[in-house]
């Protein structure tokens, strides 16, 4: 009885072999390992149901109370469709602050003559260039300045690119013309 293996031991020899974990020395007693099941697990789970509204309160902790009320910062001009709102007489100025203090021109969106390009010269830049535009025109509503000016540029060459392409392909429609009728 002395050379047997302890029954904890899962087939370990106790005098060489593994030193691991499952190892026992000779003469040390087996261990007993009981499973604690829960009753209450053992069926299917109840169906879900939400939880109570009236216990909302209880899942969820009440906002904190403001201290007075959220100020924004003023917009750079007013909402379309809204007349200015000034003190002083006459028309409404055309620029905007900046971040130095000096008033600096804000900038243009070039949404007229990017459909005029769309529709006369060029459709895909003219496309393009009414996209900056518009994309112009949504910066400027929300403030973003950087935006705008960068929005603006790139509509602007855009406008450009598309009329002197379009007058090359009419200067070119025109010479092959010519060229095929007298020759």
């Amino acid at each position: 009885m002395e050379n047997e293996a302890p029954v904890g031991s899962r087939g370990a020899e106790p005098g060489g072999g593994s030193a691991g974990p499952c190892w026992e020395p000779p003469g040390a007693r087996p261990v007993v390992v009981a499973a604690a099941t829960n009753a209450a697990f053992e069926e299917d789970p109840p169906p879900y149901s939400p939880p109570d509204p009236k216990s909302a309160h209880l899942l969820y902790p009440p906002f904190p109370a403001q201290q007075g009320p959220v100020l924004y910062p003023p917009a750079p001009f007013p909402p379309q469709g809204l007349p200015p709102h000034s003190s002083h007489e006459g028309p409404p100025s055309t620029t905007g602050p900046s971040v130095t203090g000096h008033r600096q021109p804000l900038p243009k969106d070039y949404l007229v003559e990017s459909v005029l390009v769309t529709v006369f010269c060029c459709l895909l830049s003219g496309l393009v260039a009414l996209v900056y535009s518009h994309e112009t025109r949504a910066a400027l509503g929300r403030g973003d300045m950087a935006q705008a000016y960068a929005a603006s540029r790139k509509a602007q060459s855009l406008v450009l690119f598309s009329l002197l392409f379009g007058l090359f392909v009419s200067v070119s429609w025109v010479i092959y013309v010519l060229v095929a009728l007298y020759l």
